[in-house]
């Protein structure tokens, strides 16, 4: 057997256990990742990515992204940009709010991030890279982490990472697809694990685990010190926690009506207008809602809300559904 779950540290932050959120787009936000922390089981929960153009130009919306609580501890700061001289600026901006870990996006393959030089678009030269990490290494006290892919079309970032460990870097996140696949074909175990074995840094594993026992074999096959989950926890918040205790079948109706309920909490009490509210109502509810008893019923009442406490009523009459 390659690997098995321990905790590790990165730099002087311990990561137990060894399994974190992986930062999503319009998803890991403070309340998204503090549900995700009180369900259990994750060790580190990662911002969706930030824009350094906007944090160093003071963008108030972009600033209030920053906003973590206490309880999310330890958590990262995901921040991307294709401006070597903006990052390291960034970076002291995240240092500043007192987070655990600055992470930095070289993964995201969505073209209008590629276009303006940053995410994915990084791996295309290394040198440039390179550059970005090290301004950025030289200016903030707290770990430095970076997320990559396998490159950006056929490449191989080995190169690079080894540069990044020179420079400093405290670990490294690996999603086995390139660019050019970006969510498509299968996440590439095997190039990860040969990340794993060339690195001295930690490496955690990202792609493909939709489930309890595909984090298991990660481990095993990868040899990675902890595995990365994103859309598989938009799919089951309780994803972490069945890791940790080994549950393969869960009782998830329950539950998850539970998990619903407490985010509907969080959102309601978040000093965000209304209609973000219900936006995020939709989408987080609907994605709870997958795979589960009455989940579709919760999904077409989703359609016509018009408030929070509408969701709520949807969340009641699931429940009265449950105890029928």
């Amino acid at each position: 057997m390659m690997g098995q779950m321990k905790p590790f540290s990165i730099g002087n932050v311990r990561i137990d256990p060894p399994l974190a959120l992986a930062p999503m787009a319009e998803v890991t936000d403070t309340y998204y990742r503090s549900l995700i922390k009180e369900l259990g089981g994750a060790g580190l929960v990662v911002s969706e990515f930030i824009s350094a153009e906007g944090l160093t130009r003071d963008n108030a919306r972009t600033k209030q992204m920053l906003a973590f609580s206490e309880a999310e501890r330890p958590v990262a700061i995901q921040i991307y940009g294709g401006d070597p001289d903006r990052m390291d600026d960034a970076a002291a901006i995240v240092e500043a709010e007192g987070v655990d870990i600055v992470d930095v996006n070289m993964g995201c393959p969505v073209r209008k991030v590629v276009n303006s030089g940053a995410g994915s678009a990084l791996l295309k030269d290394f040198d440039r890279a390179a550059s970005v990490v090290e301004k950025i290494r030289k200016r903030v006290k707290i770990p430095l982490t970076v997320k990559v892919r396998k490159g950006w079309e056929s490449d191989d970032v080995l190169p690079l990472l080894k540069r990044f460990e020179e420079i400093g870097v405290a670990a490294i996140a690996i999603h086995g697809r390139t660019r050019n696949e970006a969510y498509t074909g299968a996440s590439d175990w095997s190039y990860i694990a040969q990340v794993k074995r060339e690195l001295r840094i930690p490496v955690w594993g990202n792609g493909d685990v939709k489930n309890p026992a595909d984090a298991r074999r990660m481990f095993e096959q990868t040899g990675v010190d902890g595995v990365m989950i994103g859309r598989a926890a938009l799919h089951n918040p309780f994803i972490f926690r069945d890791i940790v205790l080994g549950n393969e079948k869960p009782d998830e109706l329950e539950r998850r009506i539970d998990a619903m309920q407490r985010y509907l909490e969080k959102i309601d009490r978040a000093p965000q207008p209304d209609k973000w509210k219900l936006h995020k109502a939709r989408t987080v509810i609907g994605w709870f809602s997958k795979g589960i008893a009455h989940g579709k019923d919760i999904r077409n009442g989703l359609a016509e809300i018009t408030s929070v406490a509408d969701v709520q009523r949807l969340l009641d009459q699931a429940r009265e559904r449950l105890a029928a």
